[in-house]
């Protein structure tokens, strides 16, 4: 094979490539969205087009969070199933809560103080939905500084719906499992675009939403599908034809994001979301295969995967920061709405919220796990840069005999 075609292997790298750099890219693409917002700019009608297909698609940055999420919450499963013989349920909510909760229960705490001193319009209902993660579904939450929570909702369900779709699949032994639960990612996939049409032509309040679960499960299962089929020679053939012109699948995205600009649902809901996941699993497979090329560089630079640890941490704060209703909560110091300034205040919310919770967090959540006997890799928990995020980037490292022996 050649270095684009060789597949990433589970339990060979510590740390993924270009993963960190893709969350980064994603943050920015939901950031540029959001800020050119705030100046009245719902739509591209006052930017030039190719600028709002490649720089301002927040909801292509959000797909690209799914997708990634899918494949590396399948990989690390797959991995623990590979190498211990069993998946711990307990173990991975524990991993997941121990990473998701603290920042985030942070972040409403704070919304509520402002709350308390009358500079935010939130109610108890909004409170519940974002701590309990149903915001997606909660027609009548209005608060626009937890708008964003509609995201970190999908993320949650999913936590609760694929793991334990996994280790059902993978009670059957060898690849009859992993190719049992890559049939139900790839059933969503199909079905996932005639269930959005549906939803859209019923007049259900709880269906008719375009933030529900329903709407994005098909983003996740190509992550999923990916994870659990990348190796086998039907899938390498299928890859390498879509990345034969290297080029090709950033170009097919900017296309589908102009197809999105112009024809917005009637084009998302019947092809874009299935077309763009495609192309989503083929950038992000050749950047963590070729790690070398120019894309591969930029995408890990050490600033640039820096980004991308604090993604998640920036991805919560970006909302208060940059909505164009934030004057209320920022009266006597507007500057910190302003353009850069407001970029800056999120990059030390997230730098602050990473150093002082995320990282007090994960430490006691190893030591939690070390007392369990249930943690038995530290390479997997050295570094937990999870994205909108919310997953480690490492897998273990297999011995050192393995990895001379080419692994």
């Amino acid at each position: 094979m050649t270095a684009d075609d060789t597949p990433a292997r589970t339990a060979s790298l510590r740390r993924i490539p270009s993963l960190d750099g893709l969350r980064a890219l994603s943050i920015t693409m939901v950031m540029g969205l959001h800020t050119v917002q705030r100046f009245g700019a719902d739509y591209p009608d006052h930017l030039p087009g190719l600028a709002w297909s490649v720089v301002l698609n927040g909801s292509l940055g959000v797909t690209i969070f799914f997708v990634i999420s899918g494949y590396l919450i399948t990989r690390l499963l797959l991995h623990e199933q590979e190498s211990r013989g069993m998946i711990s349920m307990s173990g991975f909510y524990l991993k997941r809560a121990f990473r998701i909760l603290p920042p985030l229960y942070v972040y409403v705490a704070v919304l509520v103080l402002l709350s308390a001193a009358g500079r935010l319009a939130l109610t108890r209902w909004d409170v519940v939905s974002a701590l309990f993660f149903f915001h997606n579904y909660a027609a009548s939450s209005n608060c626009w500084a937890i708008e964003h929570f509609w995201s970190l909702s999908v993320e949650e369900q999913f936590y609760l719906i694929w793991p334990v779709l996994l280790i059902f699949c993978l009670r059957v032994r060898g690849s009859s499992g992993r190719n049992r639960a890559a049939s139900i990612a790839c059933a969503v996939i199909v079905l996932s675009p005639l269930i959005r049409i549906a939803s859209f032509r019923t007049h259900n309040s709880f269906l008719h939403q375009s933030a529900g679960f329903h709407m994005h499960a098909d983003a996740l299962m190509f992550g999923c599908a990916a994870a659990l089929l990348e190796g086998s020679d039907r899938f390498e053939r299928l890859y390498r034809g879509v990345t034969r012109v290297t080029w090709l699948p950033v170009a097919g995205l900017v296309l589908g994001s102009y197809l999105e600009m112009r024809f917005q649902n009637y084009w998302n809901f019947p092809l874009g979301e299935t077309y763009t996941g495609v192309l989503i699993v083929a950038v992000l497979l050749w950047t963590i295969r070729n790690p070398a090329s120019l894309p591969g560089r930029a995408l890990n630079a050490s600033f640039v995967t820096h980004i991308g640890v604090l993604s998640y941490s920036m991805y919560l704060w970006q909302t208060l920061f940059l909505h164009h209703l934030n004057a209320g909560v920022f009266a006597g110091v507007s500057w910190l709405g302003r353009f850069p300034l407001n970029w800056i205040a999120v990059l030390v919310a997230a730098e602050l919220s990473y150093t002082l919770i995320e990282q007090p967090a994960l430490r006691l959540r190893n030591r939690l796990l070390r007392r369990a006997h249930t943690y038995q890799a530290p390479a997997l928990e050295v570094h937990s840069n999870d994205r909108i995020e919310n997953h480690t980037n490492e897998v273990p490292v297999r011995a050192q005999a393995a990895r001379a022996a080419g692994e």
